[in-house]
């Protein structure tokens, strides 16, 4: 089994802007609207995985620091795993782990039985999010090419 990489899962064209005035809830949901518009899943089913990623985040936050969160859940209705990237200039709160406001989120849906793919994904990059300079770069970063791009570059570092 290959390891996946964010930027092969990352959907270019779910890339979001975030509005200024943002909870964590609101974020979640627009990225995952993001996703159903690129028909990864039908709009109906949004409510649901909505649920799914905040009954997640009510474990722990999914705000890891160094103003990035990755909210996710595993749900029955992407056939893949489906990553939507959320910019935001103001900054959110999502109860970081640092207490930092997160600017980059990185919304994560993965199929039931990708189990496996999905820690292998986070596991790496967790480990490109401690690399110098990623998220100094990152929080540089205004479209979805230029996010690709990054994500590429600091993987095969």
């Amino acid at each position: 089994m290959t390891t996946l990489r964010m930027s092969q899962v990352i959907v270019p064209k779910a890339f979001t802007t975030l509005p200024d005035e943002n909870d964590k809830r609101q974020v979640i949901s627009t990225l995952i609207n993001s996703l159903a518009i690129t028909k990864k899943f039908t709009l109906d089913k949004s409510g649901e995985i909505i649920e799914g990623a905040m009954a997640r985040e009510a474990i722990g936050s999914t705000g890891i620091g160094h103003g990035i969160a990755i909210p996710h859940c595993r749900t029955p209705h992407v056939k893949e795993i489906v990553c939507a990237y959320g910019l935001s200039t103001a900054g959110i709160d999502f109860d970081s782990l640092d207490g930092e406001p997160v600017h980059s989120v990185f919304l994560l849906l993965t199929p039931p039985d990708q189990k496996e793919q999905h820690l292998q994904l986070m596991k790496s990059f967790a480990s490109q999010i401690r690399k110098e300079h990623f998220c100094e770069f990152l929080h540089q970063v205004s479209g979805a090419q230029a996010l690709v791009d990054l994500l590429s570059e600091f993987e095969a570092r």
